[in-house]
């Protein structure tokens, strides 16, 4: 039995109110991890959070490369929550949470390269300017606010997507009513010709 009607076959493969959640899910990605970085800039510059203030910091590429590294791990650990979040416009994220395992391989790897990526020697501070040691404890912990907050907007939005879902299976509904009742007209109307042309040919 299918759990949602049908789709027409002219129809999208995506839909208005589908682009309507992906969007909803961008803005509030971006909204999530520029806040972290505000904060993280807050943390490591001294208070300061525009360019001409933390150039005049006594050190502050460095200071530049803490914030720029919390803000990282940030965005990695959101997009990683968010790709478990974006699997379903309108289900919850635990719904059949580990039921894809390449999709756990994915987020495995990802995480694998992003520990690499901030606190191999050389290559994290030296090639990619990326100081995982160095934020310390209260850095990676000012990190979580962006999957966490994450995770909390992007299903807060699915209240809109489940909305906009079940009016759309209405409108399917309604559709799939008028079609049947058309059909059910037209079949009336072919069988009354039928009957009518048997008649004609009834000998007298």
């Amino acid at each position: 039995i299918l759990e949602e009607r049908p789709r027409p076959r002219g129809e999208p493969v995506v839909l208005g109110w589908m682009w309507v959640s992906m969007l909803l899910n961008g803005v509030m990605l971006s909204a999530v991890i520029i806040a972290v970085y505000i904060g993280a800039l807050v943390a490591y510059c001294d208070g300061k959070v525009f360019q001409a203030d933390i150039s005049a910091l006594e050190d502050y590429r460095t200071k530049l490369m803490d914030a720029r590294t919390v803000a990282f791990i940030s965005l990695v650990w959101a997009e990683n929550v968010r790709a478990y979040s974006s699997r379903s416009f309108n289900r919850p994220i635990w719904h059949g949470l580990l039921s894809n395992i390449q999709m756990q391989r994915a987020i495995l790897t990802a995480q694998i390269c992003l520990y690499l990526a901030v606190l191999l020697p050389f290559f994290s501070e030296n090639i990619l300017q990326l100081r995982g040691v160095e934020i310390g404890i209260k850095g990676w912990f000012l990190a979580l606010i962006g999957p966490v907050g994450c995770l909390l907007l992007c299903e807060m939005c699915k209240l809109v997507t489940i909305y906009q879902a079940q009016q759309y299976q209405k409108e399917l509904a309604t559709r799939h009513a008028e079609e049947q009742l058309e059909a059910e007209e037209a079949l009336a109307r072919h069988v009354a010709a039928v009957k009518a042309g048997a008649q004609r040919h009834v000998p007298q």
